[in-house]
């Protein structure tokens, strides 16, 4: 009787030799696929946050950088100019204020219903 050299492999052979070979349940591939899906969804949202952060930062970075960009480019090749911010008075209303946070917030509230009734449409 030959035995093989690698004595793990042997051991191995005996440990699958004695499992007993069964069938899987009925319901096994539709559990399978469920526990994907539900993956999948929830790598899928875990995206779709990141994409929101990351709009917003660009969003942010593009509101700070993009002038802090153009005054040192401006100051840059024109050294001879001097470059000075205007004095700016602005005396706020607080209807108007109110009535635009308003409206950014029935526009955010909308697009939140739109993006829920466009996933469950996909998901019926």
């Amino acid at each position: 009787m030959k035995k093989n050299k690698n004595i793990s492999d042997d051991t191995l052979r005996e440990l699958f030799k004695g499992i007993p070979l069964e069938e899987p349940t009925q319901n096994f591939m539709d559990n399978l696929f469920q526990k994907i899906d539900a993956e999948a969804i929830k790598s899928k949202k875990i995206k779709q946050r990141w994409i929101i952060v990351g709009q917003i930062a660009a969003g942010v970075a593009g509101i700070l950088l993009f002038p802090a960009l153009v005054i040192y480019l401006y100051i840059l090749y024109r050294p001879d100019s001097s470059f000075s911010f205007p004095k700016i008075y602005i005396d706020f209303n607080t209807n108007v204020l109110i009535i635009g946070f308003s409206v950014l917030m029935l526009l955010i509230l909308d697009t939140l219903i739109r993006i829920h009734l466009a996933n469950q449409a996909k998901n019926n």
